[in-house]
């Protein structure tokens, strides 16, 4: 044991440094095996009734993206995982055609009910989307204003995931200056 000591002692700080290192790397794979097979991960078992309100047709809960996605499959087979790419491609899911008219006609809602906001879009197209909304400029950060605007989408049901304000003007002038900005997720 002595030895030891004093092999690490003398041992330089890079090498020390290295060691740590592959220690961690070495703990982090079986940890990760445990945790992988002990605690399986099953994406398909989340509810929608946390998300939105509203009511589909066609056993379609919630009336955007995220809802329907976020949907498990039918519940006959709700358990089954596809084994292959192929299977994966040919499995049943619900066919969407236009989400943007959703998005567009709570977002001309919005912008009705809360006459500060100015314009709305959709910055990229996913299932949890970024929203950036354009406002006047008074001078002031409005980081606290985009946190707000986070809980209104998700009241409407669109699960942004951030929300950045940009001054109204100069959008019209083709530049985008930000105002504020919040991370809703």
């Amino acid at each position: 044991m002595e030895k030891f000591k004093t092999f690490v002692k003398e041992m330089r700080f890079e090498y020390k440094v290295l060691s740590i290192f592959i220690i961690i790397l070495f703990l982090s794979v079986p940890y990760s095996i445990i945790k992988k097979n002990l605690f399986p991960v099953n994406n398909a078992a989340v509810s929608s009734a946390n998300y939105g309100a509203g009511t589909g047709e066609a056993g379609v809960t919630g009336n955007s993206l995220s809802d329907m996605q976020q949907n498990s499959a039918p519940q006959g087979d709700a358990s089954k995982q596809a084994s292959s790419i192929s299977e994966a491609v040919n499995a049943e899911r619900p066919l969407i055609l236009n989400d943007k008219a959703l998005h567009n006609e709570n977002y001309q809602q919005i912008m009705v009910e809360i006459p500060e906001i100015k314009y709305i879009e959709t910055a990229t197209q996913v299932e949890n989307p970024t929203v950036w909304i354009y406002s006047l400029n008074d001078g002031l950060r409005k980081d606290d204003a985009a946190s707000k605007y986070c809980s209104v989408l998700h009241s409407r049901g669109i699960m942004a995931s951030k929300v950045t304000i940009y001054d109204e003007k100069e959008r019209r002038n083709g530049r985008l200056i930000e105002l504020g900005a919040a991370k809703c997720m």
